[in-house]
């Protein structure tokens, strides 16, 4: 129990040791040389522009997918019924709707079956990308921008994340 009561006061109140100085990490990457100003700047900027677009494409979705509900005192406790009250998983009528796609598909078909001979694990990584990949362009999310200067901060990140958690 004490150990449960560590974890939830450590998510409550942070680490001991202090807190992540992100603006000095940034600063002195910066004056190393490690990371190219302009460059980060962009990044960021990129990543905060892609993260107010994903908000509201995901507002946009919750609001769609409430209006598509309807009244609901048209036809009361219509919408109280799930898959699971009929031993059904949503997964697998998902994979079932799936499944009657693919079957359009002929030549992907074969090479799924000579990939699954050879590889299971990654046939199925394969075909788990491939939903994956429909899901998201169908859906309308947005694309997250490619970062490679920021990658360049994350030993330093590691170590002064060490730090402030040893204490």
């Amino acid at each position: 129990m004490g150990w449960v009561e560590g974890i939830l006061e450590f998510l409550k109140e942070g680490p001991k040791g202090g807190k992540l100085d992100i603006n000095t990490l940034l600063r002195v990457s910066l004056d190393s040389g490690i990371i190219d100003e302009k460059k980060a700047i962009a990044e960021v900027n990129g990543l905060v522009k892609w993260q107010i677009a994903r908000k509201r494409w995901h507002q946009n979705k919750t609001r769609q997918k409430m209006a598509s509900e309807g009244p609901e005192d048209l036809l009361p406790g219509i919408h109280t019924f799930s898959f699971g009250d009929f031993g059904l998983d949503e997964q697998d009528l998902a994979e079932f709707e799936l499944d009657e796609e693919d079957e359009d598909s002929g030549s992907e078909n074969e090479e799924q079956d000579e990939l699954e001979a050879v590889d299971p694990i990654a046939a199925e990584r394969k075909k788990r990308m491939r939903e994956r990949e429909r899901l998201r362009s169908r859906a309308g999310e947005p694309k997250k921008p490619e970062i490679d200067e920021l990658k360049k901060l994350h030993p330093g990140f590691l170590s002064m994340l060490r730090s402030v958690l040893a204490e």
